[in-house]
């Protein structure tokens, strides 16, 4: 045993002076060089391989549902419906108009680019929102209503509009 502790200390004494002599001291200036020119590498690598604007889009989709937990889009759909189940021709506007944007917001957060809410729908196709059309009739209709304050509309179209943002908000699972 005695044998086995002095080989250890001995072992001991032998990487601890290593570490003091000019040559460790050498040794560990080119791992800290390496380890430098390396990292340097690497991250021109994953600039080139976008690998972090990748997950920057991956992280964009965690962080809208974070910034739109469901309970808040929920409330906000509930006072659009309440506006809808009223029977006054401003509160049937106001739901259309209110829907379309909670949805222009979620566009936005989506980080689609454009000016406009057209712009950011032009981002958009079957593949990703199955009833684009409707949203595309229901933003139109919308526009009708906020620059013609005149314009007659029936109960129907506005149901039809709201109805089709709320199949949109359903299929992307921001409303329950």
């Amino acid at each position: 045993m005695d044998n086995i502790v002095s080989i250890l200390d001995l072992m001991r004494t032998q990487i601890y002076n290593f570490g003091q002599s000019d040559i460790g001291f050498n040794l560990k200036l080119l791992g800290w060089f390496a380890t430098a020119f390396f990292g340097v590498l690497i991250v021109i690598l994953i600039i080139k391989v976008q690998i972090v604007d990748d997950w920057l889009k991956t992280a964009g989709s965690f962080l809208l549902t974070s910034a739109f937990p469901k309970r808040h889009l929920n409330k906000s759909w509930l006072k659009i419906s309440g506006r809808l189940a009223k029977n006054d021709e401003a509160s049937l506007r106001l739901a259309l108009i209110e829907a379309d944007n909670l949805f222009d917001d979620l566009l936005k957060q989506m980080r689609l680019p454009g000016e406009s809410m057209a712009d950011r729908l032009r981002y958009l196709d079957r593949s990703q929102i199955s009833n684009i059309d409707e949203i595309w009739r229901a933003h139109k209709l919308r526009n009708i209503l906020v620059h013609d304050h005149e314009y007659p509309i029936t109960r129907t179209e506005i149901q039809g509009g709201v109805q089709a943002y709320e199949r949109a908000l359903r299929e992307l699972e921001f409303i329950d």
